[in-house]
């Protein structure tokens, strides 16, 4: 994957909102006529990177919207979300070449869900929550990128007799700064995960990402996991991990 050196244009805030009151009540094939590859409010930052092109913003659109087609696109999406979830984070990973500074800005998030692909939003998510078209962490495209960046990049794979992480396992790590901000603490969890699986669950595999992180999280209030050697962070999680285990007996 060639190193990150992109910018992204930023929406603001107030405009985006503004898109979002505009289109209430438009088709998908309508918010699909709207896209462009560009917006009159919308810059990237002026330093820290290379503004990003249009050939590439065209690049990533066609990537989003073949991901969501192969999802079933405009039909609303049967079975799980993460016949679009997981491939989706997996090509953003590779085509956006994002600096990752950039990648942290709301206002990009929030291009290009509302500028460069409004259609998938409000198809992924029929609610329509705000919080998944504007470009906060729970964004319908910013989560998926995230993701494959932490746990990826390939959010499809898994060892020979595991899965891959559901949605509730991936968000008891994402959505925790201190874990999901940190690349190397979240894929020992993850892997951790997989080892206790392996092994022979006692419980929900959801129920033991969701103790196993609440556990880490207290553990990390007197311990630098960073300064911990691979082998014993593995060490630690897999004792949290029997800690839950019995916990639940």
């Amino acid at each position: 994957m060639t190193s990150p050196t992109l910018l992204y244009p930023r929406l603001p805030r107030s405009v985006a909102k503004s898109l979002i009151l505009e289109r209430a009540g438009a088709t998908l094939p309508e918010l699909r006529e709207l896209a462009a590859l560009g917006h009159p409010d919308a810059e990237p930052s002026a330093t820290g990177g290379h503004p990003v092109d249009s050939e590439k913003l065209r690049e990533v659109q066609k990537a989003v919207r073949g991901i969501a087609e192969q999802a079933g696109f405009p039909n609303p999406l049967g079975g799980s979300a993460q016949s679009f979830d997981r491939p989706c984070g997996t090509a953003l990973l590779a085509q956006m070449e994002i600096v990752p500074a950039d990648a942290a800005e709301e206002g990009v998030w929030s291009f290009l869900t509302l500028v460069l692909v409004p259609e998938i939003g409000p198809w992924r998510f029929p609610a329509l929550a705000e919080e998944r078209l504007i470009g906060h962490p729970r964004n319908v495209l910013r989560r998926t990128w995230w993701r494959a960046w932490a746990l990826g990049p390939d959010l499809s794979r898994a060892p020979d007799g595991c899965e891959p992480l559901g949605e509730d396992e991936s968000v008891q790590i994402m959505e925790r700064p201190s874990l999901g901000g940190n690349q190397r603490t979240a894929g020992a969890l993850q892997t951790a995960l997989w080892r206790a699986e392996l092994a022979g669950l006692t419980m929900p595999r959801s129920e033991l990402m969701r103790q196993l992180a609440r556990r880490l999280r207290a553990v990390k209030s007197h311990i630098s996991l960073d300064s911990l050697e691979d082998e014993v962070l593995a060490s630690l999680l897999d004792d949290l991990c029997a800690e839950a285990s019995r916990s639940m007996e």
